[in-house]
């Protein structure tokens, strides 16, 4: 087992030990190892690769070796018109033998062929696309696990809100049942509070089975078996204080690589053609080994005749009917759509970052803004419980302060969500998945 193996296997050791706890980071390193797609591309790579060790091998000696074993049953006639020494007579003859076996082999080298080099550097071209694409995928992965991932640590996040909720709930209709036991509280109001538990505990477990809905999504983007659970091990906090560079750019787009490779392509495809017009060299060779007799005796001695030759062959294109310049011309054409394509993709992708850069800032300072709503919120909340509890506070103001802290709750897991999507954002914005 090579080093490498060794490493994915230990890698895939560490991470089954505490599959149930998964960082971000070590969840894209399982996807990649996981899902089926990158597989597959990996094969098309090697494909790609291949077709250089085909090209190669057209350039080794191409040798050829045969047998025809003959029996002539009616020896071909032949005239000699006007024969000299018959009196000016056409003279019939059979030359040959019943018996005409023939052993070969056949050799050829080729010399020099202009569209060779270029097809070498197609072939690397082709690979390097391949490999581009192998690349997307990787990127389309590591995005769908981290918009899975950031979906879960936010249901999370969501469902600790909604649990906290209903514990006050709880612990508002507990306190009511002893007031109105008491005689201090009526039995409309008791009748709120109990409808505040039962809203707060729907909202609960709607929260948790989003949570799971999300939990199973991440499962599904890692391509694990069915029914193993995974959850993010990664706070917000942790999530939040991931670098984001301030000077990005979009640069390492993979799309403007791929414009730019298939540009390269049109361009030698053109130059291809244009090869087809240059002449084509080889070396050839054959040697033959033949045998004359009257029965078919493959042992007789003084009956194999060999002979051999040598030669080069030129074949130089004189004519096509100005195909070639044509479609030179066409992959000309169709470069120059590649290289238009890279502007329009340039364009797009600098909006693109500089619009979510905008968004992700003004969703960091809306999430710091509502941090503080929520403390101010708890803080006024626990002073009105206090005094709620020893009625110098009327229901309704207290049931306000209630309702102040949850639209600051509602507010705070908006601008959660606009982060992580903002985050996410600028990191396909400028390919830094």
């Amino acid at each position: 087992m090579g080093l490498t193996s060794l490493l994915a296997a230990s890698l895939n050791l560490s991470i089954a030990q505490s599959l149930n706890r998964l960082s971000l980071a070590d969840a894209l390193r399982l996807a990649e190892q996981n899902r089926i797609e990158v597989k597959v591309q990996q094969t098309q790579v090697q494909l790609a690769g291949n077709q250089e060790a085909i090209r190669r091998a057209a350039w080794l000696p191409q040798v050829n070796a045969g047998a025809d074993i003959r029996w002539n049953t009616q020896i071909q006639r032949n005239i000699i018109p006007n024969a000299p020494f018959a009196n000016g007579q056409d003279v019939v003859l059979r030359f040959g033998t019943p018996i005409n076996n023939l052993l070969n082999a056949q050799a050829e080298q080729k010399i020099y062929d202009a569209q060779s080099r270029i097809d070498r550097q197609l072939n690397q071209t082709a690979v390097q696309t391949q490999e581009v694409i192998l690349e997307r995928q990787r990127q389309d992965i590591r995005s769908q696990v981290t918009e899975a991932y950031y979906g879960a640590v936010f249901n999370r996040e969501k469902l600790r809100l909604s649990e906290a909720a209903r514990q006050r709930a709880e612990g508002y209709l507990e306190q009511a049942r002893t007031r109105y036991g008491a005689g201090t509280l009526l039995q409309t109001d008791l009748s709120r509070f109990e409808l505040d538990l039962r809203n707060a505990d729907l909202s609960r477990r709607n929260d948790q089975r989003d949570y799971t809905l999300s939990l199973e999504t991440l499962r599904y983007r890692l391509n694990l078996p069915d029914g193993q659970t995974v959850v993010p091990a990664d706070s917000l906090r942790q999530l939040f204080g991931q670098p984001t560079p301030v000077d990005a750019n979009t640069a390492a787009r993979l799309e403007l690589k791929q414009e730019d490779l298939t540009r390269q392509t049109a361009l030698l495809n053109g130059r291809r053609q244009r090869a087809q017009l240059s002449p084509v060299v080889s070396a050839y060779g054959a040697y033959f080994l033949q045998q004359l007799h009257d029965t078919f005796n493959p042992f007789a001695s003084g009956t194999w005749f060999p002979y051999n030759y040598l030669g080069v062959r030129l074949n130089v294109p004189l004519f096509d009917g100005r195909q070639a310049r044509l479609n030179e011309r066409q992959n000309g054409l169709q470069a120059q759509i590649s290289q238009q394509n890279r502007q329009r993709l340039q364009n797009d992708f600098d909006y693109e970052l500089k619009t979510a850069q905008n968004t992700l800032a003004q969703a960091r300072d809306n999430l710091a803004e509502t941090e503080r709503n929520i403390a101010q919120a708890r803080a006024i909340l626990a002073i009105d419980r206090v005094r709620f509890d020893a009625g110098t506070l009327l229901l309704a103001d207290f049931r306000n302060s209630e309702y102040t802290l949850q639209q600051a709750e509602n507010n705070y897991l908006q601008a959660v969500y606009n982060v992580l999507s903002g985050q996410l954002a600028v990191r396909r914005a400028t390919g830094n998945l």
